[in-house]
């Protein structure tokens, strides 16, 4: 895969990689895993946005 990216720009895939990119965000399936690790971050997250609104500033 070609990629081209430094510190201060952004990434750029080239001609067939950026049409395989594509098409893998389309149409392939997601990873269960990935799915489950979604879950327990977002339920992480909520958790510490909750004990930080009780605290004042």
């Amino acid at each position: 895969m070609a990629i081209k990216s430094d510190t201060f720009s952004r990434v750029e895939l080239t001609d067939a990689d950026a049409i395989r990119f594509v098409q893998h965000m389309r149409e392939d399936k997601p990873n269960a895993q990935a799915k489950a690790s979604y879950a327990r971050g977002k339920k992480l997250l909520a958790q510490v946005l909750g004990t930080q609104a009780a605290r004042p500033r």
